[in-house]
């Protein structure tokens, strides 16, 4: 387990009903992880040094038969040690809990197995002193510990080879072995520096990382609540569409009936107008009935008008099927020819530019670019340049167009309203339901794409949407026209 930060050892809260912190849990999961990854490379270390323990028998055997078997006892000492603790490590609840302890009694014999048995052969001058310095400097950076068990490593590698030396006999070089110690010494602190930098490291890195799975925790949160609410708005959108279908596909019935009786009664009317009333009495009351029948009438001939619009509205959603190749350059032409009578009389002119070949159904599309330019030949006034531009452009992976008019524009307040069911801006000198605009956006929606408009008073509308792009043709070379 690596040494924390000072920051991080802070005094516990008083009061025993605290709700731990998110300091503390933040410490309590770094000395888990740090005892765990402790765990595992010290199992690791046990692999190599049961590995290591038959090559250096075999090397005993050719260049130390003199100590062969001190050596092959030591060798078998240590291999069967470093076996019990890799064992205790794997299968006991001890190598879970207390897996510092086993670390440094590993270190501690694979440092006397591999270098203070030969100190303790040959003295203080043998080459295997500088194993020494290895281990600790491989032992103490590999292996995440304690400040308090790597000091207590580090001090039993010096002292294995300060006991191993004076043990074999007298020091006839002192300035050899004091430089050897002080090897030791230097290694000792070194692998101390770098054991507490890593340990730093290894901390922010854990930080890091918490905050790092923090966001995608809440990100992951943020997805499934908002898949969950889109669930419900699907549902609700449906039910509402439902309810849209129903009502107006009920209303019509009676309504048809009202236009049907009301016929009727303007037949009677005729054949009394024909009797021709001798009182003036009878021809009044005759004229206010029929004044009122034609009151009737329109009234039944606007509410027909309505309720086909919302089945139109309520059609949308489950008759409308864009999976067709659309060239929208030869439907716009057709278009404009159908408004031409209405151009013409208000002196309207038509400029058209690149129009791409979208995915969609042909007949939707041509219903919302219609209802486009219908509604800019509706709101154009006398204005000196009375001009309608549809064109488009093209982005990666979808098709941009749009329907510009010189009008009067709309103000930014109306913006997101004129898109809404039966919203008409305040002009009375022009007919409609205000269902149009709310056509067009449920048939590009539809189409996967989104419609958006940019207007200024006086200063004109721009219709934009977005069409899924078809893929070209062999052959055919597809080229954008930017808007201006």
């Amino acid at each position: 387990m690596a040494c924390c930060p000072e920051a991080w050892r802070r005094p516990a809260w008083s009061a025993p009903d605290m709700a731990e912190t998110l300091e503390a849990r933040l410490q309590k999961a770094f000395n888990a992880e740090s005892r765990r990854l402790l765990r595992r490379r010290t199992e690791v270390a046990c692999i190599l040094t049961l590995l290591i323990a038959p090559i250096y028998a075999v090397s005993d055997y050719w260049f130390y038969r003199q100590h062969l078997g001190v050596l092959i006892t030591t060798r078998l000492v240590c291999v069967t040690l470093t076996a019990a603790i890799y064992g205790t490590l794997r299968w006991h609840s001890v190598g879970r809990t207390r897996p510092e302890g086993l670390a440094t009694l590993l270190g501690t014999a694979v440092a006397f197995m591999m270098a203070g048995v030969f100190v303790l052969l040959e003295g203080y001058d043998t080459p295997y002193f500088a194993v020494f310095v290895l281990l600790t400097l491989t032992l103490v950076m590999g292996i995440p510990w304690r400040l308090r068990e790597a000091i207590l490593l580090c001090g039993a590698i010096v002292m294995t080879y300060l006991v191993a030396a004076l043990v074999q006999g007298d020091i006839l070089n002192v300035g050899r072995f004091v430089i050897h110690v002080s090897f030791l010494l230097t290694a000792s602190a070194v692998a101390l520096v770098g054991l507490r930098a890593g340990s730093v490291l290894r901390v922010r890195e854990f930080r890091t990382r918490h905050a790092m799975e923090q966001a995608l925790a809440a990100k992951g949160d943020l997805a499934a609540a908002f898949e969950q609410q889109s669930a419900r708005l699907a549902v609700v959108n449906q039910e509402m569409e439902d309810l849209l279908y129903v009502a107006s596909h009920d209303l019509r019935a009676p309504l048809i009936n009202v236009q049907g009786f009301t016929r009727e009664i303007q037949i009677g009317l005729d054949e009394l107008r024909q009797q021709r009333p001798a009182s003036p009495e009878g021809r009044a009351t005759l004229a206010e009935m029929e004044e009122s029948i034609q009151f009737v009438m329109a009234s039944v001939t606007r509410m027909d008008s309505l309720i086909g619009s919302l089945l139109n509205v309520s059609r949308i959603a489950t008759r409308t099927n864009p999976t067709d190749a659309v060239p929208l350059g030869p439907m716009v032409d057709k278009i404009i020819d159908s408004f031409r009578y209405q151009l013409d009389q208000k002196a309207i002119t038509i400029a058209l530019g690149h129009l791409p070949v979208v995915v969609g159904d042909p007949g939707r599309l041509s219903q919302a670019i219609s209802n486009l330019v219908d509604n800019a030949i509706k709101y154009m006034d006398d204005r000196p340049l009375r001009r309608i531009e549809i064109g488009s452009r093209s982005e990666p992976g979808t098709c941009i167009c749009y329907v510009r008019d010189t009008g009067p524009g709309i103000p930014a307040a109306k913006h997101d309203a004129v898109f809404r069911l039966f919203h008409r801006l305040a002009n009375g000198s022009v007919s409609g339901e205000g269902i149009g605009l709310t056509l067009v956006r449920k048939i590009i929606e539809k189409h996967g794409g989104r419609v958006w408009l940019e207007a200024a008073p006086e200063h004109g509308t721009t219709f934009w949407f977005t069409l899924r792009p078809a893929a070209p043709q062999p052959g055919q070379v597809m080229t954008d026209v930017a808007a201006s």
